[in-house]
């Protein structure tokens, strides 16, 4: 199985230190007033620390380019250990699609795939340069 990563993610775990849930052991009243008191820097580099003591996302080819506090980071702890396994290789973008294969943008091609799934986070309206020959299937949200 390919993963297909044009910007990358952060990935943290669901259970953190001491076996806590993240929610549990980050967002309590002493850590929002270290927060509030320490330096941004500070603390920006003790959040990749811990994100990145998992596993080293650069090493992966899943860090992305934005700042780590930037943006929400995905709360997951099958697909790294799937990645580290083996089991998910990660390519970069899509480049382009071919009768019964992929070429991504770093050159590399991979034939016989059978299914692409475009987890894109946009709406429908956006239009995937790469796959404007084909027909698309819509996402249906469930409420």
């Amino acid at each position: 199985m390919y993963l297909s990563v044009r910007n990358g993610a952060w990935f943290v775990r669901r259970a953190w230190d001491n076996g806590l849930p993240l929610d549990v052991a980050l967002f309590t009243r002493c850590t929002n007033s270290l927060v509030q008191l320490l330096p941004s820097s500070f603390i920006r580099s003790q959040v990749l620390k811990q994100i990145n003591a998992r596993f080293d996302h650069r090493l992966y080819g899943l860090q992305p380019s934005h700042d780590v506090l930037a943006n929400p980071a995905v709360t997951n702890d099958d697909l790294p250990s799937r990645i580290l396994s083996g089991s998910v290789q990660v390519r970069p973008g899509i480049a382009r699609l071919m009768p019964s294969g992929v070429r991504f943008t770093d050159g590399t091609c991979v034939d016989d795939v059978d299914t692409i799934i475009c987890a894109t986070g946009k709406s429908q309206e956006v239009v995937l340069t790469f796959m404007s020959a084909l027909c698309l299937l819509p996402c249906v949200t469930v409420q």
